[in-house]
């Protein structure tokens, strides 16, 4: 199968983050920034990796290149690494990662995220980052009853409380201001005087080093920040993340479902990299070409008939309208191998962009087009 000519040049530079301290993380994330200052930077709780193309001497103790540098993207994207498997978060967090990425970077980006999306319908998440809280109380035999303290109010930490409600604890968070999400709420600075048997640590990474003792005394506490929330202190009973991978690892069953999870984004990315090499003299990236200029129109259309529109919002909505009454009959394409109706396809859709009769592009890495 062609591959694109940028694949064997792409680099992934990748460090384990999981439960770093309060100082690691920072000095790790300025040393990755420093040395690739032209990649794009994925930080999640687990990882901190740097993915773009030429030569590289960062150090980091993990270096891939080409396809199993895509591969690699791909998989974190769909949470294979992630401590919740397959959470959704991390996905987003690529796309932030990569919003200013241009080029081949962007194509690259653009695979795995489609390759992610593909695994998951496949694939279905069973849980999410509150259900870290099931995790931390089984795996040091804490009974789900009492009072919860939740520090932070952000996304996470709004997911631990949901999660705590629904096993019947007392919930409590405190954070900088209320989440607004029907729960007690206490200020960040009052949270030490509370008590609590079970403190969740959900705070970001601006919020340094905490010692436990400075709590009253609790039945456990569990650390969800990267970098750490809690000190390790002799004698007070702390779950990390590493703490929960780690018993993952002994467990054959979840290793088993890791595994499957691989599988199905290996197998998707192998799908979507096969479309991408239908450029435009392919006869389906012809038929696909010709959409996409159909669907530009009517965007442009749409956008002068409603000069106050979200362009944006219009833009994803076509998008999203194209792609699910194509995708079947481009499949079905590919599956058959009959390029002689996709040649017949392409031609009675095939038309120059109004305005630019001369206009040719390369075929869009998507079903009808490619997120720009």
């Amino acid at each position: 199968m062609p591959e694109p000519s940028w694949l064997p040049d792409l680099r992934v530079c990748a460090w384990r983050t999981v439960s770093l301290d309060a100082l690691s993380v920072p000095a790790l994330s300025r040393h990755a920034e420093s040395a690739h200052p032209a990649d794009a930077l994925v930080q999640s709780c687990q990882r901190l990796e740097a993915y773009g193309f030429g030569p590289c001497a960062c150090g980091a103790p993990l270096s891939l290149r080409g396809r199993a540098a895509l591969e690699r993207l791909a998989t974190v994207t769909a949470g294979l690494d992630s401590v919740v498997l397959g959470e959704e978060q991390i996905a987003g967090q690529v796309r932030t990662a990569f919003r200013e990425a241009r080029g081949p970077l962007r194509a690259a980006a653009d695979l795995a995220l489609a390759a992610a999306r593909d695994a998951r319908a496949e694939f279905p998440a069973r849980s999410h980052a509150g259900h870290l809280l099931d995790r931390a109380l089984t795996l040091r035999g804490i009974a789900r009853e009492g009072r919860l303290l939740v520090l932070g109010a952000g996304a996470l930490g709004r997911l631990v409380a949901r999660r705590g409600a629904e096993l019947g604890f007392d919930v409590l968070v405190a954070g900088r201001r209320d989440p607004g999400q029907g729960f007690a709420f206490v200020p960040l600075a009052g949270a030490a005087d509370v008590d609590a048997d079970v403190v969740a640590g959900c705070l970001g990474s601006g919020a340094g080093a905490i010692d436990p003792r400075g709590f009253r005394p609790a039945r456990l506490f569990i650390d969800l920040g990267t970098p750490r929330n809690f000190v390790d202190v002799p004698g007070v009973p702390v779950v990390t993340l590493a703490d929960m991978l780690e018993d993952e690892a002994r467990r054959p069953h979840a290793m088993a479902l890791r595994a499957r999870l691989r599988e199905s984004v290996v197998a998707a990315l192998e799908r979507r990299l096969s479309a991408a090499s239908e450029d435009s003299s392919h006869p389906i990236g012809r038929f696909r070409l010709a959409a996409e200029h159909a669907r530009r129109e009517a965007l442009d259309r749409a956008l002068a008939r409603h000069p106050g529109a979200d362009a944006a919002a219009v833009d994803r909505a076509l998008r999203s309208a194209v792609n699910r009454l194509l995708h079947p009959l481009t499949a079905e394409l590919r599956r058959s191998g009959n390029l002689s109706l996709a040649d017949r396809l392409a031609a009675a859709f095939e038309r120059p962009p109004a305005g630019n009769p001369a206009h040719r592009e390369p075929a869009p890495a998507g079903i009808a087009g490619t997120r720009r």
